[in-house]
């Protein structure tokens, strides 16, 4: 169960997200994604736990443009981790000099 609050600023709007974010979460979140414009900052301090779908959404959210303003440090340890294990897989690995020889 989850609660979902957005709070307009004059530059942002900052949607806040807390509680246990269950798949069941996703389309409330999908929906509120949706209903913002212009610069969004995603308050997740109060996000206690995360399923793995919704990771991938609110990394989603992320590149497309939000700004992370509070997370857990582990959330935020996560979503960043996600993010490099993508940008690894689109970069072909580095050879190494001293695999050569």
């Amino acid at each position: 169960m989850i609660r979902i609050t957005t709070h307009h600023e004059p530059a942002r709007t900052v949607v806040t997200i807390e509680g246990r974010l269950m798949a069941a979460d996703l389309r409330a979140i999908r929906q509120v994604r949706q209903s913002v414009s212009g610069a969004v900052a995603l308050n997740l301090g109060g996000l206690d736990a995360c399923a793995q779908d919704g990771i991938r959404l609110l990394q989603d959210w992320l590149d497309a443009g939000a700004q992370l303003d509070a997370a857990t440090p582990f959330l935020r340890m996560v979503l960043q981790d996600r993010k490099a294990q993508d940008s690894r897989a689109e970069r072909p690995p580095a050879s190494s000099p001293l695999a050569d020889g």
